[in-house]
């Protein structure tokens, strides 16, 4: 008696079109065996396709293990089919390659309308599996084959009971057969970002050392399912999606930028079931092709009260990617929806990249300038790296920026140039609670008594050696690592408050920009923390000087907690004050009325600089220099005489003197003493201040 032996194992695919080519005999002996009537015949039919499926199963894990690559193979492993579904699959891609096989399924399924438009009728199937098997295991919702839109569903379709029929995807059909790869998309394909080594980008060792240990974490071999979620904070995004694509790259994996804000709009034309489709569908591909998705502008999908924008996303892409970073975001609901996720264990890594430091500030000024050549003055990139500590990118732009100045005038100074494209850069970012006050007045144009002085003199002081002190010296670690610096204005309105914060920027070579309160702060609770945190990032990232005026308004003593409402007020004012003292930069409040500030605020400034009403002295020195030089005066202007009789503030005297040049213009006469006058009686009545007419000296009248 003859036995038939099983032929040995021929190891690993060849190619795609040897893989093809046994799935093609598969497909054959199945379709036998729908043919076969019932007896000896079909069961040696099964038989047979029982074996062939062990062999091409055993060469399958050859290809995945020594290669070569197999898209069958990928797909199988990716997904985790079971042999019911690749026989499924197997179906629809052979009524794809071959129009003969389709219509030989029409003719098996035995109705031919199921058959009409290609496909594969569920009948037609049953029939080849031999009977008994449950369709539904392998094409019910739930199912690979569906949930990833590894195949699509005509009208009807009802795989228990064997009604429609199924069809592979077309980019299914062209991945397997080895003609194009998908491309991830929503509405429009993802953008890739290109990767650079670890090593080569500029982060300090505080952020490569745990982006080191991330790798390391997603390179080890797990004993069941897990995924990672490296989660980037900071205000340099550039250099955060830098990071994301060099992780990636180390594992393998190309990286695509996927933008919360398409994620939001997809969202909102459809109905939620075919938006999550469309979610599978793009983690699908992103299987398929080896890519690592980067989420950014995550905040977008947190507008609903639950986050379901989020969720969705969140849940979708845990459910099939094993690596996946997001570019900011609400860092408090990532890290919920990483510990709570159900399929697998999922482990997140959250990463804060600061703004670099001043050294490694120096050492990126000096690779942009030589990169470009640019020959600077010695110790300019010292000097520029402890005055704006902006972001590589900022860096590289504002380099840019002089060499396509200096290409036009090659004796140019350097220096001052890269100053001034450095303000630039601070401003290509807008605050949108914020607007930029722009004055090139300098410390010595504020009047100001000598004790006043003197303590602006040490904020400057502060601010340009901060970096020393608090680096070099050691005097960080002693306080927290706090570097930034909070200031008190208060006085009465009109004494240069804020003219002084705008001299302080000027002298900096920062910019400043004045918040405006009543923008920040919302009834809604989470709303008024979400818009400081952005306020706050973005204004690190710009590197400008903050300005808040009128602040008793918000640091007024803390209200009696009567209600929710006190309570969340309170809250507010509390999640501002930390903001504003891990400010990194120099941030000036201003209040006329300091007895309504709480004392326990106020401990917090390190500097506090009263602005007394100017007297006598003061007010003849506004008065000396509040006219321009180039503006016409007349003889008969007594500055000795409007400092001593006219009490007003430096800013009601700017304005007088405003009003009188323009009474001179509309007459056609240089400034005399009658428009000064006259624009007085003026600025007195607002005031509602009885002007002194009968004290001004003799001779002159209004």
């Amino acid at each position: 008696m003859r036995t038939e032996r099983s032929p040995a194992p021929d190891g690993p695919f060849a190619d795609t079109a040897a893989c093809l080519a046994a799935l093609a005999r598969l497909a054959a002996w199945h379709l036998d065996l729908g043919k076969a009537k019932p007896g000896v015949g079909a069961t040696r039919l099964r038989l047979r396709l029982d074996r062939g499926w062990s062999r091409f199963e055993e060469r399958a894990e050859a290809s995945f293990t020594h290669g070569p690559f197999i898209p069958w193979v990928h797909v199988c492993a990716l997904f985790q089919l079971e042999r019911l579904d690749q026989v499924a699959l197997v179906m629809a891609l052979m009524a794809e390659l071959d129009s003969s096989f389709s219509a030989h399924l029409r003719q098996l399924s035995g109705a031919a309308a199921e058959g009409e438009g290609g496909g594969v009728p569920c009948r037609a199937l049953a029939r080849m599996l031999g009977g008994g098997a449950d369709l539904s295991v392998a094409l019910g919702e739930d199912g690979p084959l569906r949930r990833w839109v590894l195949v699509r569903t005509g009208p009807g379709f009802d795989a228990a009971a064997t009604v429609g029929s199924f069809r592979l995807d077309p980019a299914m059909a062209a991945y397997l057969s080895g003609r194009a790869a998908p491309r991830p998309r929503l509405d429009a394909p993802l953008v890739a970002v290109e990767p650079v080594p670890l090593d080569q980008l500029p982060v300090s060792d505080g952020v490569r050392r745990p982006i080191q240990r991330f790798v390391a974490l997603c390179l080890r071999r797990d004993e069941a399912p897990a995924g990672y979620l490296l989660l980037l904070q900071g205000p340099d995004t550039p250099l955060q999606e830098r990071i994301c694509a060099a992780v990636f790259a180390a594992l393998g994996l190309g990286c695509l930028r996927l933008d919360g804000r398409a994620v939001r709009a997809s969202a909102q034309v459809m109905a939620r079931a075919d938006h999550l489709g469309r979610l599978r569908l793009l983690c699908r591909d992103l299987l398929l092709c080896g890519q690592a998705v980067m989420v950014v502008n995550a905040h977008d999908l947190t507008e609903s009260e639950d986050d379901t924008g989020l969720r969705d996303l969140m849940d979708a892409l845990l459910s099939s990617q094993r690596v996946m970073a997001v570019v900011g975001g609400p860092r408090r609901s990532l890290m919920d929806a990483a510990h709570r996720f159900a399929g697998h264990r999922v482990t997140p890594a959250p990463v804060i990249v600061d703004l670099p430091d001043a050294a490694l500030r120096r050492r990126i000024w000096a690779r942009r300038l030589a990169e470009q050549g640019i020959v600077a003055p010695e110790g300019a990139d010292t000097r520029l790296a402890e005055a704006y500590p902006l972001t590589d990118e900022a860096v590289a732009l504002a380099v840019d920026d002089v060499a396509a100045q200096l290409n036009l005038d090659p004796e140019a100074a350097v220096e001052p140039l890269l100053a001034e494209a450095c303000r630039e850069q601070s401003r290509r970012q807008t605050l949108d609670v914020a607007r930029e006050i722009r004055s090139d007045r300098r410390l010595d144009e504020v009047v100001l008594p000598s004790r006043q002085r003197g303590v602006l003199a040490e904020v400057l002081a502060h601010v340009r050696h901060r970096r020393a002190v608090s680096e070099d010296w050691g005097f960080a670690a002693l306080s927290g690592g706090a570097s930034g610096l909070c200031v008190l204005f208060h006085g009465p309105s009109g004494t240069g408050k804020t003219m002084a914060a705008s001299a302080i920027a000027t002298e900096l070579g920062l910019c400043l920009y004045k918040i405006d309160l009543s923008s920040v702060f919302s009834k809604y609770i989470g709303e008024t923390e979400k818009h400081l945190a952005r306020l706050f990032d973005h204004a690190e990232a710009m590197n400008v000087v903050l300005f808040f005026d009128e602040a008793e308004s918000l640091f007024a003593r803390r209200t009696e907690t009567r209600d929710s409402h006190d309570r969340y007020a309170n809250l507010q004012t509390g999640y501002l004050l930390d903001r504003i003292e891990r400010y990194a930069g120099t941030v000036i409040l201003s209040t006329n009325l300091l007895k309504s500030v709480d004392q326990a605020f106020l401990r917090r400034f390190r500097f506090i600089v009263d602005f007394p009403f100017p007297g006598p002295e003061e007010r003849r020195a506004i008065w000396s220099r509040v006219f321009p030089p180039q503006a016409p005066r007349a003889d008969d202007l007594d500055m000795e005489a409007l400092a001593e009789n006219l009490v007003l503030s430096g800013g009601n005297i700017a304005s007088v003197a405003l009003s009188a040049a323009y009474l001179a213009a509309d007459s056609g006469q240089a400034i005399a003493m009658r428009h000064v006058l006259q624009a007085a009686q003026a600025e007195y009545l607002k005031l509602g201040k009885l002007f002194p007419t009968e004290e001004f000296y003799s001779g002159t009248t209004a």
